[in-house]
């Protein structure tokens, strides 16, 4: 079973991958769209790899904070799933789903090791800022949750616009 970001979007579980349709059971079942204005479109869903761990994210040398290495390799990679998945670069209030999937071992059962959700969730929306929005401050509404286990386990999001919503 895949995860239904969307669902997830409109307060239900993550269960699809792909593309997550636009509010109701047709694209135009609502007539805002991916930006709250015309046609509904597809809101792209993220596939990234696997985060980098909270604790290997940020380096501290003589007393200034950076970023690891390991962490800006994270970022790009992010950054290209963004522009191959036609995710533009929000500059209002956003919404975040995101669905972390573990690893799958080598009996194919989900890995008992994985990220913690919280941790997954700082990870992620650093390296999503300055990508799918300007600054983190906009993210308003935010759903996270453990999903189905995956070969090398990773990551689905969804990032999609509160522009005009109550």
């Amino acid at each position: 079973m895949g995860l239904d970001l969307e669902q997830a979007a409109e307060g239900g579980v993550l269960r699809g991958r792909g593309t997550a349709q636009g509010e109701g059971s047709s694209p135009a079942a609502d007539g805002r769209g991916v930006g709250g204005v015309g046609q509904a479109q597809p809101r792209p869903i993220l596939t990234l790899g696997y985060p980098v761990s909270a604790n290997r994210y940020w380096r501290t040398c003589r007393g200034r904070t950076f970023r690891s290495a390991e962490a800006d390799r994270y970022k790009d990679s992010a950054k290209r799933a963004a522009s191959l998945a036609g995710l533009p670069q929000f500059d209002g209030p956003v919404a975040v789903y995101i669905a972390l999937h573990p690893k799958l071992t080598k009996k194919g059962v989900a890995s008992l090791a994985r990220m913690d959700l919280d941790n997954c969730i700082k990870v992620t929306l650093d390296a999503l800022n300055g990508v799918a929005y300007c600054d983190d401050a906009q993210v308003v509404r935010l759903f996270a949750e453990v999903g189905h286990a995956v070969r090398d386990g990773g990551l689905s999001v969804v990032v999609r616009s509160m522009e005009g919503r109550a």
